[in-house]
C-alpha cells in the first residue's frame, strides 16, 4: 500500500515537473522539435538516474557479498588458528543479516586471538625474566602461531614452576649465605675470596640463582663447614684432655670454670688458649708423674669394674707399673687403657647395665636365701619384717628370669652384630651365668647333705636311747640340676620347665615363678670364685635388705 502511494506520488511529481517545463518552454518559445528533444533529454536523465541507482544498489550487494565471503574465510582461518570449531550457518537470512552475523563472529574470534596473544606475551615476559635469573632455557612456543588453550596452560604451569623454583633457590641462597657468615665468624676469618665477597657484599636481587652458581656456593659452604667441624672436634678433644688432667691434678671447679669462661667457643683463638692450657697441664703432669700414674690406676680400675674385665687382663697392665718407677711410657699405657674401656662402656652402656641388674638380682636372691636360714628372724617381726622379706622374694623371683631372658636376647643380638662373643671376667656371659647357677646348686646340695647327715646322727642317737628305729637316707635326693626354691619341700621337687630363647640357647627353670638358668654343660674345673676372685659368688650380706630390694637397681649399687 505504501509502495503504491509512493509510486503515485512520484508519477504526479514527474507530471508536475514536465508541466512546469512545458510552461517554461512556452515562455521561451521553443519549437515542437526543440521541445521533443528536451523531453527525450529529460527522460534520458530519469533513465540514467535509475540506471545509476541500480548500479549503486548492485555494487552494494556485491560489496555485502564480498564482505560475507571475506568474513567467512577469516572466520575459518581464525577457527583453525584458535583450534575452535566454526559455528554452523543459519538459513533464511538476508545478505545484510548474514553479513552482520558473520562480522560479529569474526570480531569475537579476533578478540579471542588478541587475548591469547596478549596472555602469551605476558607469560613469555615473565618466563624470560625468571629463566634469565635462574639461568634456565625459556619455554618455547613457535612465533607467528596463535597459542591454543593447551599451549597457554602449559606455559602457565611452566611459569609457576619457575616461580616456585625461584623461591626455593632464594631460600637455599639465603641459607647458604647465612651459613657462610656464621662459619666465617667461627673461623675468625674475613671473606678473602672474590666469590665469597660477591655473595656477601652484593645485593641479593642481583645475584644469579643458576644451578652452577648455587653448586659453587654449596662447595664453598661445605669447605668452610668442614673446617668448622674440624676445629670443633679439635676443641672437644683438647677440652676432654684438659678435663682429665684437671681431674687428675685435682684442680678446683672454680679455676676450671674461670678458664672455660675465657674459651667458651671452638674458634681458632679459643683453640690456641686450650693448647696453652694443655701444655701447662702436661708440664705439671710430668712434674707429678707418680701421682698421675696412681690416679690413672684408680680410674682404670673403675672402668675395669664397670666393664667386668678379666683378672689376667688387669694383671697384665698392672705388672707394667710394678716393674719400676713411674715414667712417661707407663702413664701412656694407663691413659690408653682408660680411653679404651671408657669408649667400650659408652658404646655398650645399656648392655652392661643389664648385666649389672642381673648380678644385683642374683646377689639379692642369695642374700634372701641366707636370711631364710636364720631362725632368729622369726622372733623379730617388728615393722612387718617378714612381710617385707616375702615381698622381696616375690620381686626377685619375678624380675630375675625376665632380666636374664632379656639380657641373653640382647647378648645374642650384640654377638651377631659384632661378630665376637660378649665377655665378662674373661668368660662368655652364658657360661658365666651357668657357673653362677652351678655354684648356687652345689652350695644348696652341700647344705642339704649336711642337714640329712645331721638328721641321721639324731636318728641313730635316738635309737640307742630306745626310740623306734628310723631309716637313715642312703643317698642325697635329687641333683644340683633340680634346685629347690624358696618355699619348696625337699621331697616334692616339681619338674622343671624349659625356656627357649632366640638363637637356640635353652634355659631351665622351675615351674611358675622360678628363676631362669642355662642347662649348657660346662667342664667342671676350678670353682668360679677361683677363676674370678674379683666377684664372689656369695656376696656380702647387706645390713638393710629391705632398702636394697625396694630401691632402683643401678650399677653403682652393684659396684658397691
Amino acid at each position: 500500500m505504501a509502495d503504491t502511494s509512493l509510486r503515485s506520488t512520484t508519477k504526479e511529481e514527474l507530471d508536475g515537473t514536465l508541466a512546469r517545463l512545458e510552461a517554461i518552454w512556452d515562455d521561451i518559445g521553443l519549437t515542437e522539435d526543440q521541445r521533443e528533444d528536451r523531453r527525450r533529454h529529460f527522460y534520458g536523465h530519469i533513465a540514467n538516474l535509475c540506471d545509476k541507482i541500480i548500479d549503486d544498489e548492485m555494487a552494494l550487494k556485491i560489496r555485502i557479498t564480498n564482505n560475507i565471503d571475506r568474513n567467512t574465510r577469516h572466520i575459518l582461518k581464525l577457527s583453525e588458528e584458535l583450534c575452535v570449531e566454526s559455528e554452523e550457518s543459519v538459513d533464511g537470512l538476508t545478505l545484510l543479516e548474514l553479513d552482520a552475523m558473520m562480522q560479529e563472529r569474526m570480531e569475537k574470534l579476533q578478540q579471542l586471538k588478541d587475548e591469547r596473544q596478549e596472555t602469551l606475551k605476558h607469560l613469555q615476559e615473565k618466563d624470560e625474566g625468571l629463566c634469565e635469573l635462574l639461568c634456565e632455557t625459556p619455554y618455547f612456543i613457535p612465533s607467528g602461531l596463535v597459542p591454543s588453550r593447551e599451549d597457554l596452560h602449559a606455559m602457565e604451569e611452566h611459569v609457576k614452576t619457575m616461580e616456585k623454583e625461584k623461591e626455593e633457590r632464594e631460600k637455599t641462597f639465603q641459607k647458604l649465605k647465612a651459613g657462610l657468615l656464621n662459619f666465617l665468624e667461627q673461623l675468625e676469618q674475613s671473606p678473602e675470596d672474590s666469590f665469597i665477597q660477591e655473595v656477601i657484599c652484593s645485593d641479593d636481587e642481583d645475584i644469579p640463582l643458576g644451578k652452577a652458581y648455587l653448586q659453587q656456593l654449596r662447595t664453598v659452604h661445605s669447605d668452610l663447614e668442614f673446617r668448622v667441624h674440624e676445629n670443633e672436634a679439635k676443641s672437644l678433644e683438647l677440652r676432654e684432655k684438659i678435663s682429665n688432667l684437671w681431674s687428675l691434678l685435682q684442680v678446683s671447679h672454680d679455676e676450671q670454670a674461670a678458664f672455660l669462661a675465657t674459651a667458651p667457643k671452638h674458634t681458632p683463638s679459643n683453640i690456641a688458649k686450650l693448647k696453652q692450657e694443655l701444655d701447662k697441664l702436661l708440664l705439671l703432669r710430668l712434674q707429678n708423674m707418680s701421682l698421675f700414674v696412681e690416679k690413672l690406676k684408680e680410674e682404670v680400675t673403675v672402668w675395669w669394674n664397670k666393664c667386668y674385665v678379666d683378672r689376667k687382663e688387669r694383671e697384665r697392665i698392672l705388672a707394667m707399673s710394678s716393674a719400676g718407677e713411674a715414667n712417661e711410657d707407663i702413664m701412656c699405657v694407663y691413659e690408653k687403657e682408660v680411653e679404651k674401656w671408657r669408649k667400650y662402656y659408652t658404646k655398650n652402656s645399656e648392655l652392661l647395665g643389664m648385666v649389672a641388674s642381673f648380678l644385683t638380682l642374683f646377689e639379692n636372691m642369695l642374700e634372701l636365701e641366707d636370711r631364710a636360714k636364720d631362725p632368729s628372724r622369726l622372733f623379730n617381726t617388728r615393722g612387718g619384717a617378714l612381710l617385707l622379706e616375702e615381698k622381696a622374694k616375690k620381686k626377685v623371683k619375678a624380675e630375675l628370669p625376665r632380666v636374664q631372658e632379656r639380657l641373653i636376647e640382647r647378648v645374642l643380638a650384640w654377638e651377631e652384630r659384632e661378630g665376637r662373643p660378649f665377655m665378662i671376667y674373661g668368660m662368655q656371659i652364658t657360661q658365666y651365668m651357668e657357673e653362677l647357677w652351678e655354684s648356687h646348686d652345689v652350695k644348696k646340695e652341700v647344705e642339704k647333705n649336711k642337714r640329712l647327715q645331721a638328721k641321721g646322727v639324731d636318728v641313730k642317737r635316738g635309737t640307742n636311747l630306745g626310740t623306734p628305729h628310723m631309716r637313715t637316707p642312703v643317698s642325697v635326693l635329687g641333683s644340683a640340676k633340680k634346685r629347690v626354691r624358696d618355699g619348696d619341700d625337699v621331697g616334692s621337687v616339681k619338674k622343671s620347665k624349659h625356656l627357649i630363647v632366640p638363637g637356640g640357647v635353652m634355659f631351665k627353670s622351675p615351674s611358675k615363678s622360678a628363676l631362669l638358668r642355662s642347662p649348657i654343660k660346662t667342664p667342671r674345673g676350678k670353682p668360679l670364685a677361683d677363676c674370678n676372685p674379683l666377684v664372689p659368688l656369695n656376696p656380702v650380706t647387706s645390713t638393710s635388705i629391705e632398702a636394697s630390694l625396694h630401691s632402683t637397681i643401678t650399677y653403682d649399687k652393684f659396684e658397691k
